[in-house]
């Protein structure tokens, strides 16, 4: 092929696959590249400051189906305040309004309370009342004055107890943002629409997400702003009490497939963040952000190790790469049950319960009889002084927003604690039991109820033992996960529908997208996608010049370059992304080369396959298809030389041809002698054997080259039985036919030995041909025919060679002309398969006289050829006959070795 059709050929792909990159017709298939060069990335330490608060299985068994009521929200919010979390970031939307909640512990606990200390303080009046006028110090004028007095204090305490009660029910939207506003770092959701929103209150919310949420941007001119045409941020009361807002919308490929997000989107000229974005930027000091094509800025960005800048490279469409770890979501980064904040709650409300109802047993009876319990009753005085200091505590912070407050709060149920801690280690049960066993004793009229008593402050406790070792494990593990971390909410239980696909995993739980937007910055891991035209660029460069540089090699090794100059690309945009971060679609190129290469090989192969017909149309008119055949695979075999190897020859000749001819026209010579040489010719093709040439009506063939043939004694064999089986149905049609005069009788000598088998002659003019002494003994045999009678002859070394397949006779050893080592004769008659009983009887009875001839039993070897002799109508039985009549006139002599000299060729 010409040196400019290659280069075209190359440039015409490269050409072609540049204008599919320009129409993104091979997007898809590039993505599809970049999952599968992601699996090689390098491996790197993951953040350790995000944890994620998932709202799971646990959880929802705990708290009931989600969307829970938001106090349970909420106070899981006192606790992460309590425990010094860096961010809650809400992957949870509340948009809508919620239901009413009832405040339980007040329910179960702070209500009943204020009824007693109410109706107690009302009857201590009422008694009071009684108590004067039974004693006289109420005189009966000023009875109506004190009666007033009372129903004041009823009346009072009346409204006291219905303000109280109506605190049950508690306005849960109301204490979320309480207890938002109160931690101070909870991150809302902003919605972002396609469509402008039309219902009026959410609409209406439009200007509050502007004042609250939107973040100055430094956007250069042309930047997309992107789908986006309006925005629905939280309920105003929850958007006030945050501290930011980000978005979650989250862009998906075509395939399905997240691998980029956008970390900025601008709505009506304001612009807004990332869910996890906004909570990254006021941790980094609330840096300015400047926005260009292909870049993201932060500038002065302050980090423990001091301030700096952050370039975070953007895709075509301005949107961050995505660093996702190879793990599964619940398998990075680290996780904790929101269900473990529900039972720190119900935990405390437990041990409350036990310490109040403790309080109120007859703990101070056995006390008297232990100096060590003396102090049990003060202690529980103590904790109910408490615990009716929690609540007001709590309330306080929560409605004005005091740290002051809130740290009372958690110190007052941090000294409870201590002072369960107090009645552990006094052994409250284990004493107190021990003192009903001695108490029953001295007092058996009431040893009953000290057994029970005993029992039930014993069960107290040890339940309240039980709950605090709980409490302190649970509490100690949990601050350990979320002290000063990133806390990302979100749904992850089996109900979800958040969720989504990654190039790692088909299901992944969409909320883990936070956590990788802040590693991906925190780290600076960054993946650095290369635009198309970088790709465009190296593939019209590349491809061009491959095809160029490689128009001179052999077609198989240009062809195998080409294919690993292709896997050599792909595997240098691995490399590159797994070693630099950038990201090469190399897809244009590789597609490029792969067809350029077939294409170029195909234009090659066909050039070489005209050629080939040449050769194979030119060269089978005088070689076999076989010879053909391997000029072709292997033009080098038509260079001059031959190889030596164990072959077999076949020499064939017709019996009275010269006389035939002369009384043919030469015309009808030819076609008899064409039709001749074809049947013979084709029987020994059909063995495979090569047709080395004809002479005149003689042909000469053999087997064993140049196809490797382990059976070619046989197959010279079968050739030579069928040719004489075929010769006879011939001869019927041709003495029909009158195209002879004669029939035509085939005589046939074979050779199996080693023999030369190549290109003889001269570079001009060759020809695939045998030599050796092996084909010239071949030649010979044919002609020994004429002296035995016979028209098969092979030598004993051929015939041993093909087993017990071949049904010949043995004759004489004899010395042909030209050769000095005698060879034994045989004769061959048919294959062993298709002999008929009557030639297998002649074989057997022909070699015992044979057997009597060579041992000069010349009488009994009359015998057993005249035999023979009436067997067939023509053969070496009178030849044999002759001999033995002479041997009887005048033996041979004691010398006599048996061999014949041969004196014709």
């Amino acid at each position: 092929m010409k040196p400019w059709k290659n280069i075209l050929i190359g440039l015409g792909a490269a050409f072609f696959f540049s204008f599919l990159y320009l129409t993104g017709v091979i997007d898809l298939i590039e993505e599809r590249f970049y999952d599968f060069a992601l699996h090689f990335r390098i491996q790197r330490e993951r953040l350790d400051n995000v944890v994620f608060l998932n709202v799971d299985d646990n959880a929802i068994a705990y708290n009931g189906v989600f969307p829970w009521p938001r106090s349970v929200t909420a106070e899981g919010l006192l606790r992460l305040k309590e425990y010094g979390a860096k961010a809650a970031i809400f992957d949870i939307e509340f948009i809508d309004k919620g239901p009413q909640g009832v405040d339980g512990i007040y329910l179960s606990q702070g209500l009943p309370a204020d009824f007693d200390q109410s109706f107690s303080e009302i009857n201590s009046s009422a008694q009071e009342l009684f108590s004067a006028l039974q004693t006289g110090r109420l005189r009966a004028a000023n009875i109506g004055e004190y009666a007033g007095f009372i129903s004041e204090i009823i009346q009072d305490e009346r409204d006291d107890l219905f303000r109280k009660a109506q605190g049950v029910a508690r306005d849960n939207d109301l204490y979320l943002a309480q207890a938002s506003a109160l931690f101070g770092k909870s991150w809302a959701t902003l919605n972002l629409r396609y469509v402008p929103l039309t219902d009026s209150e959410q609409a209406g919310r439009r200007p509050m997400a502007e004042k609250l949420f939107s973040y100055p941007v430094q956007a250069d001119a042309g930047i997309p702003k992107g789908p986006f045409v309006d925005i629905l941020p939280a309920l105003p009361s929850f958007a006030e009490a945050a501290k930011g807002a980000g978005f979650t919308n989250v862009e998906i490929d075509v395939d399905g497939i997240r691998r980029r997000i956008y970390l900025a989107q601008n709505i009506h000229n304001k612009w807004y963040l990332q869910l996890a974005f906004a909570p990254l930027l006021d941790y980094l000091g609330r840096p300015e952000i400047e926005l260009k094509r292909g870049e993201m800025l932060i500038k002065g960005a302050r980090l423990p190790e001091g301030e700096k800048d952050i370039r975070i490279p953007l895709d075509s469409g301005g949107r961050m790469m995505l660093d996702w770890p190879r793990e599964n979501y619940f398998d990075s980064y680290k996780h904790v049950s929101f269900v473990d904040l529900s039972l720190l709650d119900n935990i405390e409300s437990e041990m409350e319960q036990y310490s109040r109802v403790l309080a109120s047993t007859d703990i101070s009876f056995f006390a008297q009889f232990d100096l060590s319990l003396a102090k049990v009753p003060q202690i529980l005085a103590e904790l109910r002084e408490l615990f009716d200091a929690i609540a007001p505590a709590k309330t306080r912070a929560l409605e004005n927003c005091s740290d002051e407050s809130f740290a009372a709060y958690v110190d007052y149920r941090a000294q409870s604690r201590a002072l369960m801690g107090e009645l552990i280690v006094l052994e409250l049960a284990a004493k107190v039991r021990a003192l009903a066993e001695e108490l029953s004793a001295e007092y058996p009229e009431s040893a009953a109820l000290i057994e029970e008593e005993a029992k039930y402050i014993a069960d107290l406790g040890e339940y309240l033992a039980i709950n605090l070792e709980r409490y302190e494990k649970l509490n100690g593990e949990t601050d350990k996960m979320l002290r000063d971390n990133f806390c990302i909410l979100g749904r992850v239980d089996t109900g979800t529908t958040d969720m989504g696909v990654n190039p790692f995993w088909g299901e992944y739980v969409n909320v883990g997208t936070h956590a990788v937007v802040l590693d991906t910055i925190l780290s600076e891991s960054f993946i650095i996608p290369l635009g198309h035209w970088w790709s465009i660029i190296f593939t019209l460069l590349f491809v061009p010049l491959f095809f160029a540089v490689s128009l001179k090699l052999p077609p198989l090794l240009r062809a195998v370059s080409g294919f690993v100059a292709t896997a050599l690309v792909a595997l240098a945009a691995i490399l590159t992304l797994r070693f630099t971060g950038y990201s090469f679609a190399p897809l244009g190129t590789l597609f490029a080369m792969i067809s350029a290469v077939i294409i170029r090989e195909i234009i090659s192969y066909s050039s070489s396959e005209r050629e080939k017909l040449f050769i194979r149309e030119a060269f089978s008119t005088y070689v076999s298809s076989d010879v053909v055949k391997e000029i072709i695979s292997d033009p080098s075999r038509l260079h001059l030389g031959g190889v030596k190897r164990m072959m077999s020859a076949i020499f064939t000749d017709v019996q009275g041809f010269s006389t035939i001819s002369e009384k043919v026209d030469p015309e009808d010579l030819v076609s008899l002698l064409n039709r001749y040489l074809t049947a013979m010719s084709n029987v020994v093709l059909d063995q495979k054997g090569t047709i080395d040439k004809y002479e005149g009506d003689a042909i000469i063939a053999f087997f064993g080259a140049p196809l490797d043939l382990p059976d070619h004694p046989l197959r010279a064999c079968v050739s030579a039985i069928a040719m004489k089986r075929i010769e006879g149905e011939m001869n019927q049609a041709i003495l029909a036919e009158n195209m002879s005069p004669a029939p035509l009788l085939t005589r046939i000598g074979i050779n199996t030995g080693y023999m030369v088998a190549g290109n003889m002659g001269t570079e001009n003019k060759m020809n695939y041909t045998i030599m050796g002494n092996a084909v010239n003994l071949a030649a010979r045999l044919e002609g020994v025919n004429k002296q035995y009678g016979t028209w098969i002859l092979a030598s004993e070394d051929t015939v041993k060679a093909t087993g017990d397949r071949i049904l010949y006779r043995r004759l004489d050893r004899v010395r042909v002309v030209g050769i000095h080592e005698p060879v034994r004769l045989c004769n061959l008659l048919e294959t062993t398969e298709n002999a008929s009983p009557e030639q297998k009887k002649l074989v057997e009875v022909f070699h015992q006289a044979l057997d009597c001839f060579e041992k000069r039993d010349w009488t009994h070897a009359i015998e057993g050829f005249r035999e023979t002799l009436s067997m067939e109508e023509r053969g070496p039985s009178q030849k044999y006959i002759d001999r033995c009549e002479a041997f009887l006139k005048e033996a041979p002599p004691d010398t006599w070795d048996g061999v014949y000299n041969m004196t014709e060729k």
